[in-house]
């Protein structure tokens, strides 16, 4: 079935770019000859623009750029004159766009093609389209995006397929802290009502924070509107086996003088049941343990994002971005696990443990940020932003288990008649407290000291306190009752001080008419201090300096070749850096554990070319794009014996380097030329490959839980006179092999491919009420999973099987515009 599958896919990805490679000369054709002055020239490449000429209010992409008020007006006209003309040329090719409020109608393939670096810009359009709910489900459609954690759930990216710590995940281009370990920030948790655009970054510029290897996804909250804006939209959503559920999200907004706000709110519940089923085979193919689970899961959002500025003077602007951002999870489970022992060489059962286990958990993550920008001219072409911000970010987690155990020991002999019965009651509690707290600013300058030349220069700090508290506790109530026992990890009890300095330096320069030329220097300087929970500290610096090149061409007005060299860094698990020490036997087997403070990060200089061809006055377009990254430093579970003790130890250590290789294909296109100009195909492709030398055995091997690639297919279809619009997008991710050690053994991991389908129905009840259909998950994707245990010595010790099911989720959401 799933050779059968694979086969249809690639054949389904084959036929998709063959058919958009033998279209698109065809398109670009007939629109031309229908009439070349419809399209939509853009600003020659041979000019920099002025610095009051410049804004970009929705993006980080580029550093600093400020309006002057006396060309505010000239620019609003040319706006509204712009979208005039966009309208009147969509109203010419039979399309209808449900509104989008509060955000300007900007083409994104125009502006991804006239963006001096490589970047894929995801507009409002984009978002609200299908009815995504989070970010997370935004972001599983793009190119080259693999989406971590439980099916259906979407929270954990992972760009070019690699472990979710080598994507990094920035709000309105500052990271925002969490509770993970590995730096992450769940995306699940951002509700796309709050959105104005996504950004997913290949190779940063040296004004960007360098932590991304795999890539950055900004998320750009919503600004301040030039006119006022109100959109109130409820939602409601089923699954197969639970009750209706739903949101509310609120946006308002105006501009009286000098000043505007906005007011982005929103409130939404989600649910995540899950059913999954796990069982280990032991050589003999006997299951030695067998369980299953039901579990529910309740998540409830709450945001807000307001946004307000005020031009106190010509030259002078004010920017207060609060955010606020609360998620409050309950998850309910019942486990029934068998363990079974067998007598050798007879194979009777010898043993057989029955555990019923009822699991209660309660996690609320509350998470802000205060601050805001003051924006100052200095001249016509220089300007200066200073920012200063304060974000800080709580968990907390009550989590308690409660074991029934039933235990049956048999005689070894014929019939195996049972020669014991005894039963025990446990419960388990554990208590979780996360603070993460930061306080940054931020200055920078633009200015141009010659005409083809802007320079941006600027320096960050910020000071980063982490704590982390969990008290776990064990007590046995049948059949005798007992005093708790502490089961608290050494590792469970850590206070992290992380101060950052960052310096920048960058210069885009124009080479002639058609060449761009972006480089820059990027200087980042860590000083780390980690104490235990023992009191135990460590004291780490260090200085990075990242490079970064890229290169622009454009070929003609439509085809557009970039190149880009960019070096990045992947800084360590929090708990890593902790000076622990827990100890188990110390035997090969049953090493102890122990942190490494003195880890470096890990390093990539990344390499990326693509070209990219747009047509039908931006309707269409289509991109391919190499990349490579070489690794150094990568960090790896490693054990060693320590001759100090004599024992054997496993920690994270630098073990060599890696290499992290691709392709990705995208394209997007009307199609006119079959006789259906309201209809649009889009897809991308990403082939993804990675090497990593283990440095022992000498094997080479993937990059953890990376797939062969990853793939999207879909199309959206208007009708016009109906006011109406529909369409289905496909996901496609292939099964993966990932070997890991864990605990003196290793997992090698055979993960079957996870298909998805969504599909959204939309149309105008009246001008200021729409209405959407949806659905997610169609094909109630399954996650299953085959691993095979060995020992330290390379044995095979047994088997496990692990199948995980969600649910459809169907919902209907009606927005209205007042």
């Amino acid at each position: 079935m799933q050779t059968n599958l694979t086969f249809f896919n690639s054949n389904l990805l084959i036929a998709f770019f063959l058919f958009t490679a033998i279209a698109t000369p065809a398109a670009a054709k007939e629109t031309e000859e229908k009439g070349s002055n419809t399209i939509t020239t853009t600003k020659s490449e041979s000019q920099i623009p002025n610095l009051q000429e410049i804004n970009i209010p929705h993006t980080s992409t580029k550093f600093l750029t400020q309006d002057t008020p006396e060309n505010t007006e000239a620019e609003n006209t040319e706006a509204e004159n712009t979208e005039a003309e966009n309208t009147e040329v969509a109203s010419q090719e039979g399309d209808i766009e449900l509104d989008v409020v509060g955000t300007p109608l900007v083409n994104f393939i125009e502006e991804r093609q006239q963006s001096p670096t490589g970047v894929i810009i995801l507009d409002q359009r984009e978002i609200q389209r299908f009815n995504y709910r989070t970010v997370g489900e935004v972001l599983r459609r793009q190119p080259g995006v693999v989406l971590g954690g439980p099916p259906g759930e979407d929270k954990d990216v992972r760009l070019l397929g690699l472990p979710k710590e080598y994507t990094q995940i920035l709000i309105n281009g500052q990271r925002f802290p969490d509770g993970g370990e590995n730096r992450e920030f769940k995306v699940d948790r951002i509700p796309v009502s709050l959105v104005e655009r996504i950004e997913i970054i290949s190779n940063p510029t040296a004004t960007q924070n360098s932590q991304g290897v795999a890539g950055t996804v900004n998320i750009i909250l919503k600004k301040a509107p030039d006119g006022r804006v109100a959109d109130l939209t409820v939602s409601g959503t089923t699954l197969e086996s639970k009750e209706p559920f739903g949101g509310l999200s609120l946006l308002y907004g105006d501009k009286q003088g000098d000043f505007s706000y906005l007011l982005s709110a929103g409130i939404q519940q989600r649910e995540a049941p899950k059913n999954k089923f796990k069982q280990t085979l032991d050589l003999q193919n006997r299951p030695t343990q067998t369980e299953r689970e039901t579990e529910s899961k309740s998540l409830l959002d709450i945001s807000i994002a307001p946004n307000l500025v005020w031009r106190i003077s010509p030259q002078d602007t004010l920017s207060f971005e609060p955010f606020f951002l609360r998620t409050t999870e309950e998850k309910d489970a019942t486990r029934n696990i068998d363990n079974q022992k067998f007598f050798s060489p007879s194979g009777r059962l010898q043993e057989l443990k029955q555990d019923h286990v009822n699991l209660n958990e309660d996690k609320t993550i509350t998470g802000w940020r205060l601050g805001g920008h003051w924006e100052h001219e200095l001249s016509a072409t220089s300007n200066m932003k200073l920012g200063l911000f304060f974000q800080k970010t709580d968990e907390t987690k009550s989590k308690i288990e409660t074991i029934n155990s039933t235990t049956t020991t048999f005689r070894n002999v014929d019939g195996s008649p049972i020669n014991n019965t005894r039963n025990t009651t446990n419960i388990k509690r554990e208590e979780e407290k996360k603070s993460d707290q930061d306080l940054f600013a931020t200055l920078g300058f633009n200015f141009r000291p010659w005409e083809n030349h802007k320079v941006t220069v600027g320096i960050e700090g910020s000071l980063r306190d982490r704590e982390k508290k969990k008290i776990s506790t064990e007590q046995e109530i049948v059949p005798t009752l007992k005093q708790p026992v502490e089961k608290t990890g050494p590792k469970d009890i850590y206070t992290i001080e992380e101060n950052q300095l960052n310096i920048f330096v960058q210069d885009e320069i124009r080479l002639g008419e058609k060449h761009t030329l972006t480089a820059g220097l990027r200087m980042e300087t860590i000083d780390n201090k980690a104490t235990a929970g023992d009191s135990s500290e460590v004291k780490q610096s260090g200085t990075v300096f990242n490079p970064s090149l890229h290169y622009k061409y454009l070929v003609t007005p439509t085809t557009v070749f970039r190149t880009s060299l960019a070096r990045t860094v992947r800084r360590p698990k929090f708990d890593d850096l902790i000076p622990f020490r827990d100890s188990k036997d110390g035997t090969l087997l049953k090493p102890d554990n122990v942190g490494n403070p003195n880890l470096k990060p890990e390093t990539s200089l990344g390499i990326e070319t693509g070209i990219e061809q747009s047509w039908g006055n931006n309707t269409g377009a289509f991109g391919v794009n190499a990349f490579y990254r070489s690794v150094n430093d990568k960090i790896e579970n490693e054990i060693n014996l320590n001759p100090e003790n004599n024992r054997f130890e496993q920690s994270p250590r630098n073990v060599g380097d890696g290499k992290i290789y691709g392709l990705r294909l995208d394209a997007q296109t009307r199609t006119p030329f079959l006789g259906l100009p309201n209809l649009t195909l889009f897809g991308n492709v990403s082939f993804l490959g990675s090497e990593v030398e283990d440095k022992k055995s000498g094997e080479i091997r993937r990059f953890k839980e990376q797939p062969s690639y990853v793939a999207n297919l879909g199309f959206d279809y208007t009708i016009p006179n109906w006011g109406m619009n529909f369409g289905l997008t496909y996901n496609i991710l292939p099964g993966f092999e990932n070997r890991e050690l864990k605990d003196g053994k290793t997992e090698v991991t055979n993960q079957a491919g996870e298909n998805s389908l969504d599909a959204y129905l939309a149309f105008r009840l009246t001008n200021s009420v729409q209405m959407s259909l949806f659905g997610k998950n169609l094909l109630a994707a399954e996650r299953s999973k085959d691993r095979s245990i060995f020992n330290a010595e390379g044995v095979l010790e047994n088997l496990r099987i692990e199948r995980e099911t969600a649910e459809r989720l169907y919902g209907i959401s009606l927005s209205w515009q007042f």
